[in-house]
């Protein structure tokens, strides 16, 4: 009868154990965190006109978690100086962002050239998931600023026109 009690709670002390094992306890993750999508990033050239480079991006956390952005801007042929980017040089995330939602990025470079813009995203429990590169090509235009032709152009509106009759501008 001992031999027979001594089974019993011995198996039961297993059941439970691999109960709580498999179970785990409140709170436990089931599966390990995974990192978010590689940002995806689109283009708005209508800001090109502004002498500014607007894109917006999103990141997809497979865990519904907040997702922080990192970004930094490189001039092409000018390798390991990042150009565009905050002053300071501590790597800052922004963010908390909702998985999923739209990020909007505005831009304006003091020169003219083609730029690698990397986006990195990561959780908000530090899993950073793969970064995103593209090449962005940008034109500053050269804008008149000299008071005095502004103040012809301000009093004499048809002189421009006939500037870009002339130029064919």
């Amino acid at each position: 009868m001992r031999r027979i009690l001594a089974i019993m709670l011995v198996g039961m002390f297993v059941i439970v154990g691999c109960g709580v094992a498999v179970m785990g306890r409140p709170g436990d993750p089931i599966v390990p965190n995974q990192p978010p999508s590689a940002p995806v990033v689109m283009e708005d050239k209508s800001g090109m006109e502004k002498q500014e480079y607007r894109c917006f991006f999103y990141s997809v956390d497979p865990d519904g978690d907040k997702v922080y952005y990192h970004i930094t801007w490189k001039k092409i042929g000018n390798e390991g100086v990042t150009v565009c980017g905050p002053d300071d040089p501590v790597v800052t995330w922004d963010g908390p962002f909702n998985s999923g939602e739209e990020v909007n990025e505005v831009r304006s470079c003091k020169t003219s050239g083609d730029y690698e813009l990397t986006i990195r995203a990561k959780d908000e429990f530090d899993n950073e998931g793969p970064s995103t590169t593209i090449t962005v090509s940008y034109t500053k235009a050269k804008i008149l600023q000299n008071e005095f032709f502004s103040r012809i152009l301000t009093k004499f509106p048809w002189f421009v026109y006939f500037l870009t009759k002339i130029f064919k501008i």
